[in-house]
């Protein structure tokens, strides 16, 4: 029985060790106000002039619905139409785009590859209701505001033939 009281310091012991921990890590966060939404670390005000959700041409006919969402607090996530990606996007003053780009299955797909087009970017602006995108070698792409497209599900059932 002289070990149970040695055991209890010990537990005793460990959990004070754990709360001084967090108590730590809790000095170590940042305040900020309630329901305010962080801003991409380095980007000015011209980063909240990406955000949205942004289309290809309606004129390009395309048979999937590629998409690209930008998302104000430095996140995206982008599909060709059958392949989503997700991602980090931080936007300079001048306009200098830097990405971050997740995995991604490799269906093949006849949309555009607006992943691979968004996180290849060096630069972003908007223009009226159009997003340009401009790559390395200074080809630009455009998009058009809209909203992510969602799968319609059939709502009627075939009726098996006799």
């Amino acid at each position: 029985m002289r070990n149970r009281p040695t055991r209890l310091k010990s537990v005793v012991g460990y959990c004070l060790l754990g709360l001084g921990a967090l108590a730590l890590l809790a000095g170590c966060a940042t305040a900020s106000s309630p329901g305010a939404s962080p801003s991409p670390t380095g980007s000015s005000g011209a980063s909240a002039t990406i955000a949205g959700t942004w289309l290809v041409d309606p004129s390009e006919n395309l048979q999937t619905e590629p998409f690209l969402t930008i998302v104000d607090d430095g996140s995206w996530v982008a599909s060709d139409g059958c392949n989503v990606v997700r991602g980090t996007w931080e936007l300079s003053a001048d306009g200098t785009l830097t990405t971050t780009a997740g995995p991604s299955t490799l269906i093949g797909c006849d949309g555009k590859p607006l992943p691979f087009l968004f996180s290849n970017a060096t630069s972003a602006s908007v223009d009226g209701d159009t997003l340009v995108l401009q790559d390395p070698a200074g080809e630009t792409i455009t998009l058009v505001a809209g909203q992510e497209p969602r799968k319609q599900i059939a709502t009627t059932t075939p009726t098996p033939s006799t």
